[in-house]
């Protein structure tokens, strides 16, 4: 991909006031998986792409994000442990109801809930497709 392919994201327009504003402000991102070299990959490219902050983090280090209020884009590897992920992905959702859960998806268990999550991708997808759903997904509401 080349450099100069940078992504439009939605930017807020004359908000009637700030708050509306903040809303629509484009969220930060926070990867959290197990593979750290999946990790600086998708940093890379989505810090290469656009203009959007990204945090790369093991499932350990994001239990202290989680509890955060403040809105980010979490975007979950398949290699995180089941429990662990849904306990994130949970709490999450308690305390920051305008966060986005992205999940690439791989083999899962018979059962698990997908609809923890704002969106699942398949893991054979390309980064086009994954920029594509984060420019979707990273504008707060």
């Amino acid at each position: 991909m080349e450099k100069n392919n940078v992504l439009e994201f939605q930017r807020p327009a004359a908000a009637r006031d700030r708050s509306e504003a903040l809303r629509r402000v484009p969220l930060s991102i926070i990867s959290v998986g197990r593979d750290s070299e999946v990790l600086r990959r998708r940093e890379c490219i989505l810090a290469n792409h656009s203009d959007l902050s990204v945090r790369s983090v093991m499932p350990e280090e994001a239990e202290k994000w989680a509890r955060s209020q403040e809105p980010h884009l979490w975007i979950f590897c398949s290699t995180i442990e089941l429990p662990r992920l849904v306990h994130l992905a949970c709490t999450i959702r308690r305390y920051s109801p305008s966060s986005r859960l992205l999940l690439m998806e791989g083999s899962r268990p018979t059962g698990f809930e997908i609809s923890l999550f704002h969106k699942a991708i398949p893991p054979l997808e390309g980064p086009d497709f994954l920029l594509n759903t984060v420019s979707h997904l990273s504008v707060a509401v």
